[in-house]
C-alpha cells in the first residue's frame, strides 16, 4: 500500500527540515508512537515577487503546493523555493519565534511566518497571499531594506550608559527584583519590525521613531543604573514621540512586548521629567487631561488654546479658519462647560491613577 504522509521520526526517511512531504513507497507504520501522519492539502501561495536590480514593476506569482496544513507558512516558503522556484527569497534563520528575522505580511496582517500556521491563515479559496513588510521598501521578493528601521533604533541609543565608570564599582551593578520586573517585558523584543510595519503614522511620517525604538528605549529609561534619563526622553522627544496616535496597531506583538503601552509609559515619564514641556505633544496631553478632570469632558476650546498656547497669537491665527469651519457646520463646542453629574467618579480615577494635568 502507498500513502502520502507526514513522518519525521520513523527510520529511514528522507532527513529534511520541518514541514517537508515525505512520500514513502511502503506502509508507514502506526505502532511508533513517534511517527505523525497528516493529511495533505492543497494551498496556493500568492507570492509578491520583486528584483530591484532588474524589476521596474513588481508582479505576483502562484505557486500550488501539497503540503500538510497544519505547517507555518514559512515552512510552505521552504518546500516552494526547494522543490518549486530557488529564486524566491525571504529572510529566515531560527525557525521558532526567537530571531525575529521572518516578519512578513501574511493576508494583509505582518507577523511571524515560523509562528503562523497555514491552516490559520488559508482563506476560502486555497490561497494565502504573502507580501513584504509595509512601511519598508522591498529588495528582492519578501526581503525589505531595514536600514530605517535599524537607523532610529541606534540613535536612541539602545545602550546602557551608567553615570560612574566600571573600575569605581568592586561589584556589578546589581538592580532589585521589584526593579528588574519593568524590564524584563521588554527585554523579550527580537527586533522583529513587525510593529513598525504596522504602524500608520510611520507610514505617513516617516520621521516617527517607530513603536520598537520607543519600547526599547523606555527599556533603559527604567533601568536604574542608567545616568541618561533626560537625556533620553530628549532624544525619544526629538524623534516625534508625541505623534503616536494611539491606534494599539502596534499592540500586535509576536513576543507580547506591547509597545503601545511602553510609549504611554515614555510619555509619562517625560512629563514627570518635566522634558520639552514647551511643545505641543505634551501641553495637549496634559490639558485634555486637565478638561476631563474639571467637567468629565473634553472641552475643545482649552484644549486649543491649552496646546497652541493662550498667547501665541500667530498660532491661533492658524486655527482659527478650521473653528470658522467647524462654526459654519454648527459644530462650535460651548465656549464655558458645566461639569457632568457625578464628575466627583471622573476625579477619583485620575487621583487613583495619578494622572498628571496642566496646572
Amino acid at each position: 500500500m502507498t500513502r502520502t504522509g507526514w513522518c519525521t521520526h520513523w527510520p529511514g526517511t528522507l532527513t529534511r527540515p520541518r514541514g517537508w512531504i515525505i512520500r514513502a513507497k511502503s506502509p508507514l507504520p502506526s505502532g511508533n508512537p513517534k511517527c505523525v501522519v497528516t493529511s495533505v492539502a492543497k494551498i496556493t501561495l500568492d507570492i509578491f515577487r520583486f528584483d530591484q536590480a532588474v524589476d521596474d514593476i513588481p508582479h505576483r506569482d502562484k505557486v500550488a503546493l501539497e503540503i500538510p496544513e497544519t505547517i507555518t507558512v514559512l515552512d510552505a516558503l521552504e518546500f516552494a523555493k526547494a522543490e518549486v522556484d530557488g529564486s524566491i527569497s525571504f529572510r529566515r534563520s531560527c525557525r521558532s519565534a526567537i530571531c525575529g528575522s521572518c516578519s512578513m505580511n501574511i493576508n494583509g496582517v505582518t507577523g511571524l511566518a515560523c509562528k503562523t500556521p497555514c491552516n490559520t491563515v488559508l482563506r476560502s479559496d486555497g490561497t494565502i497571499a504573502i507580501d513584504p513588510m509595509p512601511n519598508f521598501q522591498p529588495m528582492k521578493d519578501l526581503v525589505v531594506h531595514m536600514d530605517p528601521f535599524w537607523d532610529k533604533y541606534t540613535r536612541l541609543k539602545p545602550y546602557l550608559q551608567p553615570p560612574d565608570r566600571d573600575e569605581d564599582n568592586p561589584t556589578e551593578r546589581r538592580v532589585s527584583p521589584d526593579d528588574m520586573k519593568k524590564l524584563v517585558e521588554v527585554a523579550n523584543c527580537v527586533m522583529c519590525a513587525t510593529c513598525y510595519a504596522l504602524c500608520p503614522v510611520v507610514s505617513v511620517d516617516p520621521a516617527f521613531a517607530g513603536p520598537a525604538a520607543i519600547a526599547y528605549a523606555y527599556r533603559f529609561v527604567e533601568d536604574v543604573r542608567d545616568g541618561q534619563t533626560k537625556e533620553r526622553l530628549g532624544q525619544i522627544n526629538d524623534d516625534y514621540l508625541w505623534l503616536c496616535a494611539h491606534c494599539y496597531a502596534c499592540s500586535y506583538c509576536p513576543k507580547h512586548v506591547e509597545p503601545h503601552d511602553r510609549i504611554v509609559d515614555v510619555k509619562r515619564r517625560t512629563v514627570q521629567e518635566s522634558v520639552h514641556m514647551n511643545e505641543r505633544g505634551p501641553r495637549h496631553a496634559l490639558v485634555v487631561n486637565k478638561t476631563i478632570k474639571q467637567t468629565g469632558m473634553l472641552g475643545e476650546t482649552e484644549v486649543i488654546q491649552g496646546t497652541v498656547g493662550r498667547f501665541n497669537i500667530r498660532g491661533l491665527l492658524k486655527v482659527a479658519p478650521l473653528g470658522l469651519r467647524m462654526a459654519s457646520k454648527g459644530k462650535l463646542p460651548p465656549i464655558f462647560l458645566r461639569p457632568i453629574p457625578k464628575v466627583d467618579e471622573v476625579r477619583t480615577i485620575f487621583e487613583s491613577l495619578e494622572v498628571p494635568t496642566l496646572k
